[in-house]
């Protein structure tokens, strides 16, 4: 029993080993498989997908940085900057994220209310912002220096250390705000070039972005590694316009002037170009608006309640307008400044000569296939008989229907429109400057007599101002017509290398010899034809009007008065186009509104140009009634009183004061200014100085003029001997100190002109 009892037990422990065993095996297997698995699949990551978990955790170590490039300054032909980017920065906020130095919390109320009085914001939606559910909200974008500094300072004040952001921004910034605004354009939120030539210029402007490429941990430590790069940013080239500030504020000024006298409706524009090269010495838009705030233009014919019901696609079209370059993208008829083009195609063609008498005849209207086509001068006075010169000089339409059917029979019209497209005006001209159009003319093969008529003086067909410009600069520069340009260089500003911009001479359109009868037939236009307004004393200045009617369909579009001025007849150096859109009114006429501001703005470019005058010699009897006005200031008022009228002066005080106690602060017109004996000078002793309204003086003669200024409280001063103003600076509805001086120029009265 007992050895029964112990077999068991010793068969019992081996059966137990044997399963201990068996475990131990089953374990040993299963590690053995696992172990086997494990290096299979390790030997599968390490030897086959090796590069990809390696790339993959590159990829997760990896951290990329953009580098941001500069704008591109752009510059005007002497240097000086007309677009640049700045320094700014840009607000943002993390609602509900705020922390400060202390327990003590500021509402919501009141950081709505410090940043929106910082910011000059509405205070409601900035309130609405900061109670927002969002993770950020923009406050401000692109503000300067000096309001960051009083946020800071607020921030500081009121404890509170986040939530509010700061970021560095960029903005681009514009020195002279308006000048050459139409041509330049500005650029959006980004930095890409919306408008004008930051838009069409954007590519070369803008730069390449670069980055920095380096390896951190999980924890942010930086990783050594061999493949860190490094790709410098290459700003944006600088680019030099071919434009001179000084010429550019000069056309502005004169446009400005020109259009609010004349109530052009619809604005007007300069065109001043080297005809030598075709640089565009000025491009000029009226109206203008600050590029800093474009979108604070407020658009004419809406008031502000209906301004705000406007929706946005609306006020975009709008302001495209607006922001339009006239002078490249829009079109208009030239009219009568078109019949140069004519005059040039029949003589270099032998079809007329210029002086051979009664070669044409007026009565005043024309009979063209079905219809009459009337002159601009009425058929009680007709221009008869006349030779070429004559022609050009009276603007005669019938006189150019005549020779515009000679063309015709001589060259055909085929023929015809191959001097137009070598004159430029079928192309697309100042494409690089905005967006261009060729000139819209009849269908060629569709031409009829009526047609022939009536592009022959100018109108029923468009160009722009533009192509006019460089058309008739073609007739200035002895026949060879060079493409404007507005670009004279392009600088790489990190390698400071220069690419000159190529002068571009695209065909000789006429000889020398048919350009020098034109110019000197234009040079008779101003001498005692339509353009006498034009002339400048002791300068060569010749030129052609224009006037162009509306269309029968479309009377509201008024008159579009031109003209268009060269000078020096010999060597000409400079062309200048003004146009007046929508005038209205008996005096529409381009010879009566728009030569006079050709005539200005020539007095003052040709010096600046270094075109030499050849009469400088003023009149004695002009000189002797001139007198210096002599500083006064801090004299006693009696003392000034005395010195002022022993020089022939009169004199106002503006306020009742002792005169031998108190003194002069301030005097108008300035120490130094001429006047005439007899002018009033005023006197200010406060640093309140008056301010009066200049009136408008234009068709008023000499002593009208001098009777409304002297009752505002304004002197004047006389440009000519006799007639009636046709000009007046400062203009009309300008605010001024009284006493101050104005300038007026006065011809006599054009009784014939377009």
């Amino acid at each position: 029993m007992k050895r029964s009892m112990k077999n068991n037990k010793i068969i019992k422990k081996s059966i137990e080993k044997r399963k201990r065993n068996v475990r131990i095996t089953a374990v040993g297997v299963f590690a053995t498989i696992m172990f086997c698995l494990l290096a299979v699949r390790l030997g599968y990551v390490q030897l086959y997908k090796g590069e990809y978990y390696k790339y993959k955790a590159s990829n997760q170590q990896k951290k990329e940085e953009n580098i941001n490039p500069s704008r591109g300054t752009i510059y005007d032909a002497k240097g000086e900057v007309l677009a640049q980017s700045v320094s700014v920065d840009s607000v943002f906020l993390n609602p509900g994220k705020v922390t400060y130095s202390t327990s003590a919390k500021v509402e919501n109320e009141k950081i709505a209310d410090g940043l929106s009085r910082i910011f000059s914001l509405d205070y409601e939606e900035t309130l609405q912002k900061v109670s927002s559910n969002k993770s950020v909200v923009t406050i401000a974008k692109k503000v300067e220096n000096d309001k960051i500094d009083e946020l800071r300072k607020w921030m500081s004040e009121n404890n509170i250390t986040a939530g509010i952001n700061i970021n560095a921004d960029t903005k681009r910034f514009y020195p002279f705000n308006d000048l050459a605004s139409n041509l330049i354009g500005f650029c959006g939120d980004d930095n890409t070039g919306l408008y004008g030539l930051e838009e069409r210029m954007n590519d070369t402007l803008t730069g390449t972005t670069g980055k920095i490429v380096t390896f951190k941990s999980l924890n942010g430590q930086a990783i050594s590694d061999d493949n860190e790069q490094y790709v410098p940013a290459e700003n944006g080239n600088n680019i030099y316009l071919t434009i001179d500030t000084n010429i550019q504020s000069i056309a502005e000024k004169y446009l400005e002037q020109a259009v609010r006298g004349c109530g052009a409706e619809d604005g007007g524009n300069v065109v001043i170009m080297n005809p030598q090269n075709g640089d565009i010495l000025a491009m000029a838009t009226y109206p203008d608006y600050n590029l800093n705030e474009p979108f604070k233009i407020e658009p004419t014919g809406y008031s502000q309640e209906e301004w705000a019901t406007l929706d946005p696609a609306t006020k975009q079209n709008i302001y495209s307008d607006l922001f339009k370059n006239e002078a490249v993208s829009g079109v208009y008829e030239p009219g009568s400044t078109f019949k140069l083009i004519m005059t040039s195609i029949a003589l270099e063609e032998n079809v007329v000569q210029t002086d051979t008498e009664n070669d044409f005849y007026c009565n005043g209207v024309y009979h063209v296939a079905d219809r009459d086509i009337k002159c601009w001068r009425p058929t009680s006075n007709p221009h008869g008989y006349q030779s070429l010169r004559d022609a050009v000089k009276n603007s005669c339409n019938p006189a150019f229907m005549q020779l515009g059917q000679r063309v015709n029979a001589a060259i055909g019209v085929d023929k015809i429109y191959e001097y137009f497209d070598d004159f430029g005006l079928m192309d697309k001209v100042g494409t690089q400057i905005a967006r261009a159009y060729p000139g819209q003319f009849y269908d060629q093969k569709r031409m009829g007599p009526v047609e022939l008529a009536t592009t022959s003086f100018g109108e029923n067909f468009t160009i722009s101002p533009l192509q006019l410009t460089a058309a008739v600069s073609a007739i200035a520069n002895d026949g060879l017509y060079v493409e404007p340009r507005i670009v004279k260089q392009i600088e790489n500003p990190d390698t400071k290398s220069i690419e000159q911009a190529e002068i571009v001479e695209k065909k000789q359109v006429v000889s020398k010899e048919t350009a020098d009868k034109v110019k000197d037939m234009m040079l008779s236009v101003v001498q005692d034809g339509t353009g006498k307004h034009a002339k400048v004393e002791g300068y060569s200045i010749g030129g052609k009007s224009g006037t162009s009617e509306p269309s029968e369909n479309n009377p509201d579009e008024g008159y579009v008065a031109s003209f268009i001025g060269i000078s020096p007849i010999e060597n000409t150096q400079v062309v200048c186009l003004v146009v007046l859109y929508n005038v209205k009114g008996e005096d529409h006429q381009g010879g009566q509104l728009a030569g006079p501001v050709v005539a200005q703005i020539m007095s003052e470019i040709l010096p600046i140009l270094g075109v030499t005058s050849n009469s400088q010699e003023l009149a004695q009897s002009e000189i002797s009634t001139l007198i210096a006005v002599p500083n006064v200031k801090d004299k006693t008022v009696a003392a000034a009183r005395t010195a002022l009228e022993q020089m022939g002066f009169s004199v106002e005080i503006d306020n009742p004061v002792d005169e031998n106690t108190a003194l002069v602060i301030e005097q108008t017109p300035k120490p130094g200014i001429a006047l005439e004996g007899g002018s009033k000078v005023y006197l200010n002793t406060s640093q309140q100085v008056e301010k009066v309204i200049v009136p408008n003086l234009k068709g008023m003669s000499i002593d009208e003029a001098t009777r409304t200024l002297s009752a505002s409280k304004l002197n004047i001063k006389v440009d000519g001997t006799s007639g009636i103003v046709i000009t007046q600076e400062p203009a009309f509805e300008t605010e001024v100190n009284s006493g101050s001086v104005v300038t007026v120029t006065v011809k006599e009265k054009l009784k014939e002109s377009q």
